[in-house]
This record gives structure tokens, sequence and C-alpha cells, in this order.
């Protein structure tokens, strides 16, 4: 570990030292005594050279481990991806083990980046590290450390460019080759209604709401309930679904619980279809695909789906023709010529002939006057 000499020097009457252990300055109030300061100097640096330097107060002992079983049972448990969550700390816990959580730097955390760089895409390693960063931001929050390393550490920046989706003829295929029923219902809902897929499978019966033909999403990804409606195929599937007695999930598996992922029966369905490069997720892109394309409006697809932004909703803007023609009409409107304006001086013919008559009348002037 690398440890600077330091210095000893007077701040405000009181006498403080200063010095460098792997990158990070480390300032400490000592007292009146000048050689008391320089004893705890040495102390210090010996301490930071035999890896056992923290701050006066202890930050930064923990181990990792036992950090990131505290940060699990703290912050883990209320999240809705719970399982995916909690695995991305467990990878944190196995890199970094019973290390004390204050001896982890930032140089260090830097060099990781760039090495799962290689192998990984930008948003893979962004979530990896979004999560450790929440991790130091709640350990600096408990006291647990003087300040994150995470600091000043810059995220890669991502393609978010995909955009797949199907034709008609493709949903029609897809949908006739789900052979499980639950599975064509529920890749029906999402190409009809752009739900998520964790939205689908925790629909409850009270969600769904004929009389006004909206599917009510309490608990949605944003944290904010919306209103999905429902078009006569999603009315007619769930008014003919078969309820599970006991059970308030409209999709369950055999014990009569929420209905775990499909994704293998999900695969299946494509390779029968002959469908490939197709994740589930873009069902959604499906749907507001087809919305645009069919002269859909922008904002109500933004209110349909869930976006907090309508920045996330644009990206499907290009697919209808007429959202374009509007963009023009309103550049139209801009520069519109008004119907009337002040009368304009006429511009002669001959600018030059103009200029020869003004000349020879200031002559003739001048010499009058003389």
């Amino acid at each position: 570990m690398q440890v600077s000499r330091g210095t000893v020097y007077l701040r405000n009457r009181t006498w403080t030292i200063g010095y460098t252990v792997a990158g990070k300055r480390v300032r400490e109030a000592i007292g009146t005594n000048r050689q008391m300061a320089e004893a705890v100097l040495k102390k210090r640096i010996v301490q930071a050279l035999e890896g056992r330097h923290f701050n006066v107060r202890n930050e930064g002992r923990i181990p990792f481990s036992e950090f990131a079983a505290i940060y699990t049972e703290r912050c883990i448990a209320v999240l809705k991806s719970a399982k995916t969550e909690r695995d991305r700390v467990q990878f944190w816990a196995r890199e970094f083990g019973n290390r004390p959580l204050g001896q982890i730097t930032r140089a260090e955390l830097q060099g990781w980046q760039a090495l799962k760089r290689q192998t990984c895409k930008p948003a893979t390693v962004n979530r990896i590290m979004c999560r450790l960063r929440h991790m130091f931001n709640r350990a600096v929050d408990w006291e647990l450390l003087d300040q994150s390393p995470m600091k000043g550490i810059k995220f890669l920046p991502e393609n978010n460019a995909r955009l797949r989706y199907l034709s008609r003829e493709e949903c029609d295929r897809l949908v006739e080759f789900c052979i499980a029923p639950h599975l064509r219902a529920i890749v029906t809902v999402a190409l009809h209604t752009g739900m998520r897929s964790g939205e689908i499978r925790s629909l409850q019966w009270r969600d769904l709401d004929f009389d006004s033909g909206f599917i009510i999403i309490r608990d949605s990804k944003n944290g904010e309930p919306r209103h999905v409606p429902m078009d006569s195929t999603v009315v007619d599937l769930f008014r003919n679904y078969p309820r599970t007695p006991g059970s308030q999930f409209v999709f369950t598996n055999a014990a009569g619980e929420r209905l775990g992922w499909v994704q293998h029966a999900y695969r299946r369905a494509l390779a029968r279809a002959g469908l490939s490069d197709l994740h589930f997720h873009d069902l959604r892109h499906t749907f507001a695909s087809q919305w645009m394309m069919a002269g859909g409006e922008l904002y109500s697809l933004r209110d349909i789906l869930g976006h907090k932004t309508i920045a996330m909703t644009q990206r499907y803007a290009h697919l209808s023709p007429a959202y374009k023609r509007k963009m023009v009409d309103r550049m139209e409107q801009i520069w519109a010529k008004p119907a009337s304006g002040p009368a304009e001086m006429p511009v002669p013919k001959n600018p030059r002939r103009l200029l020869q008559r003004h000349d020879h009348a200031t002559k003739t002037a001048v010499a009058v006057n003389a």
C-alpha cells in the first residue's frame, strides 16, 4: 500500500496531520501539542504500511461480507427485483470476501470495470456497479465508511438502440405455436397491452375492470399505478380464462401461487414459430411499434407503457408517418408568412443606373450652390 511521508501543520491553532494512503488524502486534527501530533503521524503511517489504516472513528473496519449481509437484510427485501439484486450483492461479497470495507479503493474498482468490459456488455457492467455504488452510499449513511470509493467513477456509455418488433403475421404465428394455454394467454396479453412479463404474471382478478375496460397495474416498475386499456381480444380472453380455486392471481402454478417465469416454454414456442433473436420484452416493443404505425398518439402511448419521460417513448416515433406529418405541419405554422405586413420599397431594375442619376443630381446641386 502506498503511503506518503505526511505533514504536521497548524490549522486554526490546532496541530493537524495530513498524509495520503492508497491515493486517498487523510487529515486529522490532533491538538495544541506539536510533539503529540508528530507521534500520532508516525503511528498512522505504520498502521497504513501494515494494512491496518482506518480513520479516527474506526470507519471502514467492518468486513465486506458482514456489511453485505446487513445491506441485504435492510435494503434488498423491499425491492421488486429482489432475487436479481440479491445475486449482485452476493457477487460482490464473493469478490471482496472479508476484506475491510475501508480498504477497497477507487483505482481497484476502475480496474475491475475495465477488465469486465472486455467480456460483458456495458449495460451489464453498469447494473452490477450500480448496486455496488448504492451499497457504498448506504455504508456512508450508516457511518460505516467515511467516503465511497465509487465517488468519481463514471459508468460506461450504453447502446439502447435495440428495437426488435414483430409484424402482424409474425404475431399470429407466435401465438399459434404457444401450445400451453397459459403461455398463449400471457403472450397475447403482452402483444395487445404492452405490459411487462412481471406485470402480467402478477395480475389479480381484482385488477381487471371489465366495466371501464381497463387493467389496473397497482405496483408498476416506476412505483406509480397506471391503467392499461383492454381491447375486445383481451376482454374475451380474461372472461373465458379459468380461475384457480382459492387463488387471487390470474396466472398461477400448480399450487395456486403466482406463476413463475415461463422462459423455457417461451423459447420452445419461438423455435416452433421460426422466430429468432426475440426477447419477451420485445413483445412490449411490438405493441408500441404497431400502435404508432396505426397512427396512435405518442403521449397516450407513454401513459399506457408507464414511461416517466417522453424520451423513453420517443424511440417509436419514427415509425409513425402521421407523427412525422404533424411535425412538418408544425414547422410550416412556425415559419408561415403573415397575411399582411408593411409595404416594401420597390427594387429598381437597374441599380447602377439609379446610382449614376443620383451622382449626377448631386453634382448639379453643388454647381448651383457654388
